[in-house]
């Protein structure tokens, strides 16, 4: 154990000593939740406006309404009304979000009694100011429709009741957290994505940088074990990813609460006890990681080399966090066997507040500790072969 001991202490020293290697390995964790809030926010913002902003929209033939426009007049609107053979090239030409466009017709069809559509052009792949707009905007018209509608019932003497036999009351068993965790959808995968990334560098530094830089050969004839010596750089790496996710959900823990959850009905609060449950969570993930680096790293014969194999080598673990957030997967005995998802899913599971069967946490561990043992024996057999000096 000594051995392993001195090799970890080494790997440790030289990688801390490396201003390249800290910088690569933490900046996504230091960054990451930073970008990622700011981006929230900002798109937030442009989504929603404040609560009491007018909404902005340009109107295509108003003068064939009226009594409409005086309505939307005194609601909470800047209203701009501009004359266009092709509402539509307003809305592509980007000089108006959101345009409303009457029908000539609309007089003659309203005196007698019929059914008048308005049109609302907009662009639903903007991210802006547009999509609170058109949210008020059809909300006006839809009262403005509702009440025209009650009182021509009213003018024939009939309820207006009859008109809407059957009403929805809408009772949402999501809590806060869980629908904050909808727009957060990501946030396990970058979590897992973080713990891969801080033990990257270190894994190529300790196999392939070695074998490069000719400081391989004479650390294979040291009186140390081969078992010793690949299990001191993979708990080097280990370390690494480690720190890695602790800056991370640092960070992560002092970002969330500038996001305006409360504006859409939501809230998202991130607990210290939280946090220590999905680092724990993730311990078994943390050395899965760094016994894949350093097994994938070993076959490479330059640090380049060792970047480009990697690199692709990541998107196995991640791509099923892709696809379980595309397919909605919930939380079974059948995906605990998955390393990363299992994690993923329990880190979802404790940040909406849901709890989670230990049974589940048992098996997920239990799983990945197993994958990963097996990796750290294999890179052994490699470390034990001559081939490995390339």
């Amino acid at each position: 154990m000594n051995g392993l001991r001195v090799v970890f202490a080494k790997e440790m020293i030289d990688n801390l000593r490396d201003r390249r290697t800290l910088l690569s390995s933490f900046s996504v964790s230091i960054l990451g939740p930073i970008f990622f809030v700011g981006l929230m926010v900002f798109v937030m913002e442009r989504a929603l406006g404040e609560s009491d902003s007018a909404a902005k929209f340009a109107v295509v033939g108003a003068e064939y309404a009226p009594q409409l426009m005086q309505y939307l007049e005194q609601q909470n609107t800047e209203i701009t009304t501009v004359q266009a053979d092709d509402p539509r090239e307003l809305v592509t030409r980007g000089e108006h979000e959101l345009v409303l466009v009457i029908n000539p017709d609309y007089a003659e069809r309203y005196q007698q009694g019929n059914m008048n559509t308005l049109i609302l052009v907009h662009d639903s792949s903007e991210l802006s100011s547009g999509r609170r707009n058109l949210s008020q905007l059809r909300s006006y018209i839809n009262r403005y429709g509702r009440t025209v509608g009650q009182l021509r019932l009213w003018l024939r003497g009939l309820d207006p009741s009859l008109s809407a036999p059957i009403t929805t009351q809408e009772l949402d068993v999501a809590s806060p957290a869980a629908r904050a965790l909808t727009i957060l959808a990501s946030l396990p995968y970058f979590m897992v994505l973080v713990i891969f990334m801080g033990g990257f560098y270190l894994a190529i530094d300790t196999t392939a940088g070695e074998r490069e830089h000719g400081s391989l050969e004479p650390l294979l004839i040291q009186p140390i074990t081969r078992a010793h010596l690949v299990l001191g750089k993979v708990a080097a790496t280990s370390v690494f990813g480690l720190l890695s996710l602790m800056v991370f959900l640092i960070s992560l823990y002092l970002a969330v609460p500038f996001v305006p959850f409360e504006r859409v009905g939501m809230a998202l609060e991130i607990s210290i006890g939280q946090l220590t449950q999905i680092l724990l969570l993730s311990v078994p993930l943390i050395v899965f990681a760094a016994a894949l680096l350093t097994v994938v790293a070993s076959f490479a014969k330059s640090y380049k080399e060792a970047q480009t194999y990697l690199t692709i080598v990541i998107l196995v673990p991640t791509l099923p966090l892709i696809l379980a957030q595309l397919m909605s997967l919930e939380t079974s005995l059948k995906i605990m066997a998955v390393p990363s998802l299992s994690q993923a899913t329990l880190m979802s599971d404790i940040i909406k507040g849901d709890g989670f069967e230990w049974t589940l946490v048992l098996v997920s561990m239990l799983t990945t500790v197993a994958y990963a043992s097996a990796l750290a024996w294999l890179a052994v057999v490699l470390y034990r072969r001559e081939r490995i000096l390339g």
